[in-house]
């Protein structure tokens, strides 16, 4: 099992994610991974091909659940597809906000938006990482914009590959404030 197809290997490297494969007697599992820091990365779906010659596709589409994975679809003609049915239910942000505390990162981010919009974000990430600064200015925590990062596409309050949070069609500039280092103790 190979995956060549750019638009979907440069969809995988912008959102930090790779493929890796495992063979056994039973089957071939090509799994999605974040990249963690470690080897092996972390898993956020994997999809297996079928005896009928279609493929099935699982991911992690319940946060919180560690390496549990649901299946999001089944029937589909390529691996490609497979793999993109993994990306389009996967949840992995929790685990990039795990990595993020974890490396003590102290950077902010700060959009202009409108208080539905700042509301739905609230709604979806959390309080917590999320200041209002007033008159549609609101700041986000380095883990709350990694959560936001690994969230599905298709929840339409996500963060992307180009720094802009997309919430219900609409799109606003994230805007990089301080520098990446340990926490202040």
């Amino acid at each position: 099992m190979t995956v060549v197809d750019r638009p979907l290997t440069t969809l995988l490297r912008q959102r930090g994610l790779f493929l890796t494969q495992e063979r056994s007697d039973a089957a071939e599992i090509m799994y999605v991974c974040v990249r963690d820091g470690l080897p092996g990365g972390y898993p956020v779906g994997y999809v297996l091909p079928s005896r009928a010659g279609t493929w099935f596709a699982y991911a992690r589409a319940r946060p919180g659940r560690i390496f549990a994975c649901d299946q999001v679809d089944s029937g589909l003609f390529s691996l490609v597809s497979a793999v993109r049915a993994v990306l389009e239910h996967a949840h992995f942000g929790d685990v990039l906000q795990a990595l993020e505390r974890a490396a003590g990162v102290t950077t902010t981010y700060t959009a202009d938006l409108p208080r539905v919009h700042v509301a739905r974000i609230a709604a979806v990430a959390g309080p917590d990482g999320l200041a209002r600064l007033g008159r549609g200015r609101v700041r986000l925590t380095a883990t709350t914009v990694a959560y936001l990062r690994g969230l599905p596409r298709r929840l339409d309050c996500y963060v992307d590959e180009e720094n802009r949070i997309r919430v219900e069609g609409e799109t606003y500039l994230l805007t990089r404030e301080g520098r990446p280092g340990p926490s202040p103790s």
